[in-house]
Order: C-alpha cells, then structure tokens, then sequence
C-alpha cells in the first residue's frame, strides 16, 4: 500500500515539474533575449569583397561595437548582384540579431526598383541605425585629358561617336544611375561598365581599362593620384569632411547646377528582429559613433559621419531614403530589368 502511494506521489510530482516547465518555457525565451548575443560571435554582413570603402568602414566599427556587446563582431564579405546576394543571406537568417547588415539605398533600395529578379522589399529591413554618409567623387584615367568637372563635360559631349566608358559597382546602383542622370542633363552618352565593387573597378581605372568611374571617395584614391595613375576630378556631392578640401566640389562647376548626391551608410536587421536585440544593437552603434578614433577615420575615409540618431529618427530618415531614390529611379527613367 505504501509503495503504490509513494508511486502516485512521484507521478504527480512528475506531471507538476513538466506542467512548471511549460509555464516557465515563455520566460526562459523572454530571458534569452535579454542576454542577447550571449549565444556567440555576431557576424556583420557587407555586401562587397574586402578591400574596399565598405569594408574598412565595417572594420572600424566592428570594434567598437563588439566592446559595447561583450562578444566579436566577425566581418563576413559577400560581394555580387549590387549587394543583393549579401541582402538575402541576411533575409535567410533568423530574425535574432546575430547576423547585421552594413547597407545603403544602393544594396537595398535600389536593386527592388531596377531588377525584377530581386523580390525583398526595402521594408523587410528595419535600419538599427544611420552612421557616415559617402563622398562620391568622379574619378578619370590620368591621361583623358581633363582638369575639371566642366572640362570633363565638354569633352563628353565631343565624345558622340566614342562615348566614354565609366565603371561603377553595378548594373541599377546609385553610381551608375547618377552617372546616367549627369549625362542625360548635360546632352551627352556614356558606356557603362559594371564591377562587383569599387575596388575592381579602381584597379581598371588606373590601368586605363576605362575612362572613368563614379565611386565612393577611399583613401587610396590619394595615393594613386600621386602615383599620376588616376585623377580626382570632382566631389558630386556639395558637402565633403575637412579632409577632402583639396577635391573639387560639383558646386565649383559653371555647367552642372543643382547636383548634390551622397550615400548614407547604416546598419539593419532583419524585420522582426525583437526589439530589445534591436536596442542592444543601437546601443553598441551609439558608443561606436562617439568615439573620437571611429569618427576621425571615417573622415579620413570621406565619410561626414552622423551623430547618434534615435530608433524613431532612424525609422523616419530610411523612409524619406525610399522615397528618394524612387524619384532618382523616374528622373533617369531606368526601366526594371
């Protein structure tokens, strides 16, 4: 008798343990967010092969944020397809933080209006937040025969049965479709050829491949400048750090008026992502970004770097860059392809 009540007894302490267990399992899960990444490493997305403007950047910041989370950022670089291979391996992911993008309009944007063969959406990334906004300068071959923007132009316009070739980092990126947009307001033609970054595409420049390209400003632009192997013609932005105030600006041009492009760098994640991962993430970016060493490279780099901006100000300013680029996308008139 005693042993058949011991036995009902252990059984229902068995089913209240497991009965407890279910009750505890949201908790545990609510727990687990909280210590988000105490899993492990975080890897950090960048949509274009090591070497580049986009790569140094990343590895500035990979520091720094890997302090404020307690564990490595590892930076992975996926180049191809304008940044939409690196985009879907993120999209692929669990939405849990672990795997972040460093992005733009140009990764993210920009490929859902141009290629009918991209099918994420803008939306399904949520921007943790803005960090530097990119200088984007118009680099030629050093013996194209020109010393400004507006003597750039003039000889364009020569150029009608030879148009010259330009590089950019893809088929529908903001490079190409600023490109596109000067030629069309300045009455001449170019030949576009894509690269699968910027790094590529210097290196054909200053072999004199090409005659030209539209990039991000990096640092070793300088240095092939003074080799005499390239030559910076012009910012095509009106705002440049103080460390590009020798470069010419699209606001010294007599014939190119009202031109004023950038590209903002940010960090996102995938939609849904739970908001306290989201705040920890924001919160390793914030101390990234106040940093005097973090900041006064990316200037070097010709980035004008951004102060810490809010989750609602973040939000609100990835809106307005869709709605942008959308106009850029119809002023050109670029057909999805």
């Amino acid at each position: 008798m005693v042993r058949r009540y011991s036995r009902v007894v252990r059984a229902t302490l068995a089913l209240a343990l497991a009965a407890g267990a279910c009750l505890l399992s949201p908790l545990s899960a609510a727990s687990a967010a909280e210590t988000y990444p105490s899993a492990g490493p975080v890897t950090l997305i960048v949509p274009y092969p090591a070497g580049g403007p986009s790569d140094t950047t990343a590895r500035i910041f990979a520091d720094p944020i890997g302090k404020t989370l307690h564990q490595k950022v590892i930076v992975d670089n996926i180049g191809g397809a304008t940044g939409t291979i690196a985009a879907n391996r993120v999209l692929n992911a669990k939405a849990d933080g672990y795997l972040f993008f460093q992005g733009s309009p140009n990764e993210l944007i920009l490929p859902t209006l141009v290629n009918k063969a991209v099918t994420f959406k803008p939306e399904d990334f949520d921007m943790v937040q803005p960090i530097a906004r990119a200088t984007i300068v118009l680099v030629a071959r050093s013996n194209l025969g020109v010393d400004s923007l507006d003597d750039f132009i003039r000889l364009a316009r020569k150029r009608k049965d030879a148009p010259l070739s330009f590089g950019s980092v893809g088929m529908g990126s903001m490079y190409h479709l600023i490109t596109e947009r000067m030629a069309k307001e300045m009455g001449f033609k170019v030949q576009h050829v894509p690269y699968r970054g910027s790094s590529p595409a210097l290196i054909d420049l200053a072999g004199g491949r090409i005659d030209f390209a539209v990039l991000p400003f990096q640092t070793s632009m300088l240095s092939l400048q003074h080799e005499g192997r390239l030559k910076i013609i012009s910012t095509l932005g009106s705002k440049a750090p103080p460390a590009l105030n020798e470069i010419p600006k699209v606001t010294d041009s007599k014939l190119l008026k009202n031109f004023d492009y950038g590209i903002t760098g940010a960090y996102f994640v995938k939609k849904g992502t739970p908001q306290k991962t989201m705040d920890a993430l924001h919160q390793a970016i914030d101390y990234a970004l106040q940093q005097p060493a973090v900041r006064q490279s990316m200037e070097e780099e010709g980035r004008s770097v951004f102060d810490p901006m809010s989750a609602d100000a973040s939000r609100a300013y990835w809106k307005k860059e869709i709605q942008d680029l959308r106009g850029l996308v119809e002023i050109v008139g670029y057909q999805a392809q």
